[in-house]
């Protein structure tokens, strides 16, 4: 009876490990991705404040063809 305790203890210790692995992939995919939309972002500001003849209406308008 001890040892079937033990292995109890046993699976139910890696599966949580599993699921914590898990989730830390899930949780660095999904990191990944929004600085993947960040940079998508900051890629579109730079081009409207290039693109723009300076003036603050480009600039909103530029945003707003971005999104």
């Amino acid at each position: 009876m001890e040892n079937a305790t033990k292995a109890l203890l046993i699976a139910a210790a890696v599966l949580i490990a599993i699921v914590l692995v898990a989730i830390g992939v899930k949780l660095l995919n999904s990191a990944g991705d929004t600085s993947g939309e960040a940079a998508n972002v900051s890629g579109a500001l730079q081009n409207s404040i290039s693109n723009s003849s300076g003036s603050t209406v480009n600039f909103i308008e530029g945003l707003n063809s971005a999104w």
